[in-house]
């Protein structure tokens, strides 16, 4: 996983101090000095929400978003579209998005019997401005430019995409 001293070395991050850094759907991995969010009462957060209805920030004020273990559970490709332009919306437009989400291509993406999204690393070439199938595709359904800086999946099959907001 990328971690955020690693994220800084590689150019990724600009420090704003008055931005927000957002946990989303964060589980039992609660983050001092972020904001976590979870649907789930069952667990610590700042504020509970779906995101599925909207993401309760202000459009620009986040310089960090990491979201783990959300995205494949949204079956709706309509609410799968709002949140990924909700993130877009958030994000400053130097920010980073951290997604960590399982790759299909290993059995641990079958595991969870609410994951009902699945993705491989090529999924995000249709939200990324530098490739063909945003253009072909992705702007056609409605997706909000997006730039991966880079996509990883490791030895257990879990996929980590960094993504900056083309605004």
């Amino acid at each position: 996983m990328l971690s955020l001293k690693r994220s800084m070395q590689n150019g990724y991050l600009e420090k704003k101090s008055n931005k927000i850094k957002l946990n989303i759907g964060c589980g039992r991995d609660y983050r001092k000095g972020w904001k976590n969010v979870d649907a789930s009462r069952e667990v610590k957060a700042d504020e509970y929400y779906d995101i599925r209805n909207g993401i309760k920030e202000e459009e620009n004020s986040c310089i960090e978003i990491y979201c783990s273990g959300v995205l494949e559970q949204i079956l709706e490709n309509e609410k799968f579209l709002f949140v990924m332009n909700e993130l877009w919306r958030v994000l400053d437009p130097n920010g980073i998005a951290t997604i960590v989400v399982p790759s299909s291509r290993y059995a641990i993406a079958f595991r969870d019997p609410f994951d009902c999204r699945h993705f491989i690393e090529e999924t995000w070439d249709y939200i990324d401005y530098n490739k063909k199938y945003y253009h072909l595709y992705g702007s056609v359904y409605g997706f909000k430019p997006w730039i991966v800086l880079e996509k990883t999946t490791n030895l257990r099959g879990i996929m980590t995409i960094v993504m900056r907001p083309l605004k």
